[in-house]
């Protein structure tokens, strides 16, 4: 589907749906048997008609098409409409396959209240459903048309550095889940011009620092390679996400830019054993590792969990070498607790 700039969705097109569904008349729906729906679908009748509208649908002539649909019996009118959502779902894979005035037109269906219903025997209980199921099927594809509008309109704005992270990932729980689902997916296809602008927006709009998740901080971080990103990311609550990011920076390694991020995330308390672990497995060890854990084994917070990894990955004569000639009391006591450990 063309997405372009038709983004003329939200409040004027879904108080026309809305209207337009108010306008149904409001009557007791009919009860029938599974077997008439099922009859109805299958008639010739019905699907003679149905091939026969799929003009006035592909055309988005839906006044001719409501006419047409409007002469018909009601419940070979509901078997019509569920099979024209049927083809409105296949015909949505064509190039322009759904334009705002399919999209009027679907939301309108999903709005129709049940003419037939069916009554199911339960065990020890009745059951009452809608006998056709074209509206939620039309609510979908409106609601995956939205937000391929909405993807588009994401990657223009980036491209255009008109993306404000901390407007465009606003809105409730489930809009914000949504919007996130969204960047995600089309962050891969951006320049890196549009990806570097975004990741400079974590160091300078402060509203970014309350995302509810790591996921897009992680997306862009690894997207750039921008330290500033990844320092954020380290310093806030791990979740998923910056798990995640940390286990694909361990399949890097030992590459200089990973084995740099390893080193950075160890001041995560929750990433910290992780980070240390991909560091001391890396084999042969890099320089800048080395110099690194060797610092570590020297401070009174990390260096006892430094120390007993070390010993625990077959280090232990590095380590002993360091303990005979430092004069850091806390490097010693780290090692004689490394030591002590083993089994």
């Amino acid at each position: 589907m063309r997405l372009g700039k038709c983004m003329q969705i939200g409040l004027l097109a879904a108080g026309m749906m809305a209207a337009q569904a108010t306008a149904q008349v409001a009557i007791k729906p009919t009860e029938i048997s599974q077997q008439d729906v099922e009859q109805v679908q299958s008639s010739l009748q019905v699907k003679n008609r149905v091939s026969a509208l799929h003009q006035y649908y592909d055309s988005s002539e839906f006044a001719l098409l409501e006419t047409h649909l409007s002469s018909l019996p009601p419940l070979q009118q509901e078997a019509v409409r569920s099979q024209l959502i049927d083809h409105a779902i296949d015909y949505a894979d064509n190039p322009d396959g759904l334009d705002q005035a399919k999209a009027d037109w679907l939301e309108a269906q999903s709005g129709r209240m049940p003419v037939f219903n069916v009554v199911e025997q339960g065990d020890g209980y009745l059951v009452t459903k809608s006998a056709f199921h074209y509206g939620a099927k039309a609510r979908s594809l409106v609601i995956r048309w939205q937000q391929q509008l909405l993807a588009q309109q994401m990657v223009d704005q980036a491209e255009d550095g008109a993306l404000q992270l901390s407007q465009w990932l606003t809105g409730d729980i489930q809009t914000q889940a949504t919007r996130r689902d969204i960047f995600l997916a089309q962050l891969p296809q951006l320049s890196q011009t549009a990806v570097d602008a975004l990741a400079e927006q974590f160091t300078s709009d402060n509203k970014l620092l309350w995302l509810p998740d790591n996921a897009v901080i992680a997306a862009v971080a690894a997207a750039s390679d921008d330290e500033g990103v990844y320092h954020l990311l380290w310093r806030r609550r791990s979740d998923q996400y910056s798990l995640a990011e940390l286990n694909r920076l361990a399949a890097l390694a030992p590459q200089t830019h990973a084995t740099k991020q390893l080193m950075a995330a160890t001041i995560n308390p929750t990433l910290k054993l992780q980070a240390y672990r991909a560091l001391i497995t890396l084999k042969p060890l890099p320089v800048a590792a080395r110099d690194f854990l060797s610092d570590k084994l020297s401070e009174v917070d990390d260096g006892e969990l430094v120390a007993t990894e070390l010993a625990r990955s077959g280090y232990l004569d590095w380590l002993e070498q360091l303990a005979s000639v430092s004069r850091s009391q806390v490097l010693q006591k780290n090692f004689r607790s490394a030591v002590a450990k083993l089994p």
